[in-house]
């Protein structure tokens, strides 16, 4: 197993070893906590100049071939910058959970479940293979369901975690079906291959595995309309917000589209879906975040806006775009997670995170206020902060695309992405001014009563610091930046960045959108108000509570129609259903309609007679007029049946079939002697009619069936391989219990299982039935002692 294996081994070790020990125990646990991802971290940055060469490490363990399935890793220039993120910012996030939880008794389950989220985030980044990245896909999901729900015993945190978890893994159930699709079409499931596949945009299925796969992607990064379950996962405790959606579980979806960017970028449907989808998120996210009072909620839809920029950055095929997707991975991972981090210093400090009751905190918490003043400056776009740089590479994107391709589009998504940076800048600005710098709150003043430690505020102070440090290294950090961009790109790019390009047209609507995010930020008031008014039954959190609420409703309705009512009833829709489905299938498969053999192959007088008898014996057991007499022509069809595999050369078959017949007759008039009779009401005459035009459709289905069984093949059989194959594989000469044993041993074990659990049914059913418990005698009260209660009294008076 190379280092890439041995990683997510370690972290899933890791995950185990801390949900049975009790960390709490142990001072300082956070800084062992941080040692499995720091190390991963720095045997990452230890690859960064192989992989700016162009060299890619790969890993594969073969698992199931046959069905595409194998343990394919692959760390290249995208998956070392996502890998860099997950276990760098992991590392950070686990030393500021040992302070942040102190003494809990749950810290280890936490721990437990982070480093369960971290191993799964790290495979869906480095795995090769579109089923292994599903199966990472939703290891991130069931995980960060449990982290946002770790406060089990609050409704938001229950009810924020089942709308993160029905929205991902809905979307994660249709990027399975979008990979499945893909793969069958391409004739592979590794990543890298499908890549290299010429004409992958017309490949069988494509427009379906493309939006297919779109919406797994938009579901996980919180696109709109999806994009309100992100804001409810806020209830999780800050150590799972910080992690999962500010640096990971959020871009897995951007991850996804990034992979797939090299090849399917020229496709003008990828164009549109993720600039239409991208651009509307970032207004929508912008615009909401500045109504909020919740520094999480405002730091959560900030995250939505800024995940929209990187989808609609996406949409486009030029070297601009992906210089602007690297950059702004990175610079959100490294201003977003402080800033929630330093929101739970806050409310870990004064109790709240409510906007209206802080003030004067630059001089109760300075070093908060500083770092805080940096990472939200950079967030804004402030120049010479590394924000400012992502803002100036999304601005150049759209300023390139004007000139050298639609200028429609260039000028207007242009002017689009100014506007989302002007909301940037305000509600940064409200942030900084209302939580930090204000001497007075709007509300009750909430006072600092635990002040945070310095090695509390030391891991939002790293990475604030590396963040601010970057605009000055960016000779370093282009060999870092350069090989994502290039796997994006699918060719060769070399980064120029710089935080001085002389005054132009791009330096230029970056100012403005600056001096417009101030203008707002100096009328927030009105904004929020305007936010206020509109309806709460349009939020995405009741839309969605309303669909499901729906989805409820029609679920019983749907249930009363096909299950509600007699038994004929219920067999009568689940007969239909199996009619339609066979006959679609039959006539899908262009069997022939001319039924051969009927002419070719005559019945003999024997066969006529059986077949007339069980006919009648049928029909004799649907008209009884006692379930007695039902029961024995129940079992004429059973002999009947027994008789033709006799007549066909079967007697094992026969014999088994006379063994059940004969058991099956026994046990209805054991069970019926013991249940008294109920009539039941006649049917109306349509469910009469119904129920005559189902069966007469199941009989012709299966008459047609056995006849197109009986005439010539249209497919291989694969009666021959079994027969040269019993002994060679199964050694044994008897082919049908080979088969049974060897051959599809797990299917008789799951058929041998079914029916223990019927046994016991049934068993629990007769021992009801014939062996009713005595009824318990009363208790003879003690010499001297009067019973607790007198006995009840007849009518006589007599007890």
């Amino acid at each position: 197993m190379s280092l890439l294996g041995s990683s997510l081994a370690l972290l899933a070790l890791t995950a185990l070893i801390f949900g049975v020990v009790r960390p709490r125990r142990f001072r300082h646990i956070g800084w062992l906590a941080a040692l499995p991802p720091a190390a991963i971290t720095v045997w990452l940055f230890t690859q960064i100049p192989a992989i700016a060469a162009g060299q890619v490490l790969t890993e594969r363990i073969p698992w199931a071939g046959e069905l595409g399935l194998e343990l394919s890793l692959r760390l290249d220039g995208l998956a070392l910058l996502f890998g860099l993120i997950i276990t760098g910012i992991g590392a950070g996030v686990t030393l500021y959970t040992g302070y942040y939880f102190e003494d809990s008794p749950r810290l280890g389950y936490f721990y437990s479940l982070l480093f369960a989220f971290m191993a799964s985030m790290l495979g869906l980044v480095w795995a090769d293979n579109l089923l292994l990245l599903f199966a990472f896909w939703e290891g991130t999901s069931y995980s960060s369901y449990l982290l946002i729900a770790f406060d089990d015993g609050e409704n938001a945190a229950r009810e924020g975690g089942r709308r993160a978890l029905l929205v991902t893994a809905l979307g994660g159930l249709a990027m399975l079906f979008g990979m499945v699709l893909l793969g069958s079409s391409t004739g592979s499931y590794t990543i890298s291959e499908i890549l290299a596949t010429p004409g992958l945009t017309r490949a069988p299925f494509y427009p379906w595995a493309l939006a297919l796969l779109l919406l797994g992607a938009f579901t996980k990064s919180a696109q709109f309309p999806f994009h309100f379950w992100l804001p409810g996962a806020m209830a999780a405790p800050t150590p799972a917000s910080a992690y999962l959606h500010s640096a990971t579980m959020v871009k897995a979806g951007v991850y996804l589209l990034a992979r797939l960017h090299p090849a399917l970028a020229d496709d003008p449907r990828w164009f549109w879906a993720l600039l239409l989808v991208g651009g509307i998120t970032m207004l929508v996210g912008a615009i909401t975040a500045l109504g909020q009072y919740d520094m999480k909620a405002l730091l959560a839809y900030a995250t939505v806006s800024q995940l929209g920029i990187l989808v609609m950055l996406l949409a486009f095929n030029s070297e601009q775009a992906v210089i602007a997707v690297a950059v702004g991975i990175l610079a959100h991972a490294l201003y977003k997670g402080p800033l929630f981090l330093l929101a739970g210093i806050v409310d870990h400090a004064t109790g709240t995170r409510d906007l209206r009751r802080l003030g004067h905190l630059r001089r109760e918490l300075p070093l908060v206020t500083a770092v805080a003043l940096l990472a939200e400056l950079s967030m804004a776009g402030i120049p010479p902060f590394f924000g400012f740089l992502a803002k100036e590479t999304l601005l150049e994107t759209f300023y390139h695309h004007a000139a050298t391709g639609s200028a429609v589009v260039g000028w207007i998504g242009m002017g689009v992405a100014a506007l989302g940076g002007a909301f940037f800048v305000a509600y940064s600005f409200t942030l900084l001014w209302e939580g930090f710098l204000r001497g007075r709150a709007e509300q009750d003043t909430a006072h600092v009563h635990h002040p945070p430690s310095l090695a509390f505020v030391l891991t939002p102070l790293i990475l604030t610091l590396i963040g601010s440090a970057i605009p000055y290294l960016l000779g370093p950090t282009g060999n870092l930046l350069d090989a994502p961009a290039s796997d994006m790109a699918g060719e060769t790019v070399d980064m120029h960045l710089a935080l001085w390009h002389g005054w132009t047209p791009v330096l230029m609507t970056s100012l403005a959108a600056i001096a417009t995010g101030l203008l707002i930020f100096l009328g927030r008031s009105r904004v929020r108000a305007a936010l206020r008014a509109l309806p709460a039954r349009l939020s995405g959190d009741a839309l969605f509570d309303q669909g499901l609420a729906w989805l409820q409703r029609s679920a019983v309705w749907l249930t009363r129609a096909i299950q509600g009512g007699a038994l004929a009833q219920q067999a009568s829709v689940t007969l239909g259903a199996a009619v339609v489905a066979l006959g679609f299938a039959v006539y899908a498969a262009q069997w022939p309609q001319d039924f051969r053999v009927l002419r070719d192959n005559s019945p003999s007088l024997a066969e006529l007679i059986l077949a007339v008898l069980g006919a009648v014996a049928a029909i004799a057991t649907v008209r009884a007029p006692s379930r007695l007499s039902a029961i024995i022509s129940s079992g004429v069809v059973g002999i009947v049946i027994t008789l033709f595999f006799v007549f066909f050369n079967a007697p094992d078959l026969a014999l088994t079939q006379l063994l059940v017949d004969v058991l099956t007759v026994v046990l209805l008039v054991l069970v019926f002697y013991r249940i008294p009779p109920r009539p039941l009401p006649p049917f109306r005459r349509r469910i009469q009619f119904r129920n005559l035009l189902v069966a007469l459709a199941v009989g012709a289905l299966g008459f047609s069936l056995t006849l197109l069984s009986a005439g010539p093949t249209y497919a291989p059989a694969i009666g021959d391989w079994f027969s040269l194959n019993s002994v060679a594989l199964g050694h044994g000469a008897n082919i049908v219990n080979v088969i049974l044993v060897d051959f599809r041993g797990f299917d008789t074990l799951g058929e041998i299982t079914v029916l223990a659990i019927a046994a016991v049914g049934g068993y629990s059913i007769l021992r009801s039935l014939f062996f009713r418990p005595r009824p318990l005698a009363p208790a003879t009260p003690s010499a001297g002692r009067q019973p607790i209660e007198k006995p009840l009294e007849n009518k006589a008076g007599h007890a």
